[in-house]
């Protein structure tokens, strides 16, 4: 296994515990959220893969919206199983299956699902053009791909001062709103991640723009993007195949 796929991993598992009370409560990531939500155009029976679930904040909201069924993925066992409590908890053990797998291991079958929803997920992949390709062939024709990410293109070299200040840029309005709504708790965890932005270390983040070309370019007809309000350098991308 590539060294920093699981150092990656392995920096999620630690964090599992503590994430739904940390960046779980910070507002912009809730908005984006929603925003995946309304725009995926959910309706009734639609059946919903839910890329890089994490404890389920995302597939949950789905269910809340429409009487729908999720298939939840990620590589993290430990989101996993925190994920799971809820579901038993919230008696939804016939709305969700959850699966340990990543978004470049995927093995589902062709136009199997009516939406397939990604945020803040696909930025840790590093190839991204095998999955964009991998999530066309599973999405059902009239499908949609939604995907919710930061739009920053954090690509270049490491050493670049250029390319430092551009993520410095938008690093500055998340620490900022880490410490305003999760604490110190949470402001420790976004520096952390930080820092893996800018040593390009499980974080690989593109532009909006470069996610609609190689959504366009995997066959898909077309590509809408809406930020979040208030929070405009977060975004939603919705593919429709």
């Amino acid at each position: 296994m590539n060294p920093i796929i699981k150092d990656n991993r392995e920096w999620f598992q630690e964090w599992a515990n503590e994430y739904d009370n940390t960046l779980g409560k910070v507002k912009r990531h809730h908005k984006l959220l929603d925003l995946v939500v309304k725009e995926s155009g959910i309706k009734r029976n639609d059946r919903i893969l839910d890329i890089g679930c994490g404890t389920g904040l995302l597939s949950l909201k789905f269910l809340n919206k429409a009487d729908c069924s999720v298939t939840a993925i990620d590589s993290s066992a430990q989101m996993l199983e925190i994920f799971q409590e809820k579901i038993k908890k919230c008696n939804l053990t016939g709305k969700i299956h959850c699966a340990l797998m990543s978004a470049e291991d995927m093995n589902f079958k062709p136009q199997q699902f009516d939406i397939i929803a990604a945020t803040v997920a696909l930025h840790h992949v590093k190839c991204k053009e095998p999955v964009i390709k991998n999530i066309y062939y599973c999405t059902k024709d009239g499908g949609r791909f939604v995907l919710g990410e930061m739009d920053i293109d954090t690509t270049g070299k490491p050493d670049d001062p250029k390319r430092l200040l551009r993520i410095l840029n938008y690093l500055t309005r998340e620490y900022a709103l880490a410490m305003e709504d999760g604490g110190v708790q949470a402001f420790e965890r976004m520096y952390d991640n930080g820092k893996k932005h800018i040593l390009n270390d499980g974080e690989y983040c593109i532009g909006m723009s470069q996610w609609a070309k190689l959504c366009r370019d995997a066959g898909f007809k077309k590509t809408e993007v809406s930020p979040v309000k208030g929070f405009e350098w977060f975004k939603v991308l919705v593919a429709t195949k």
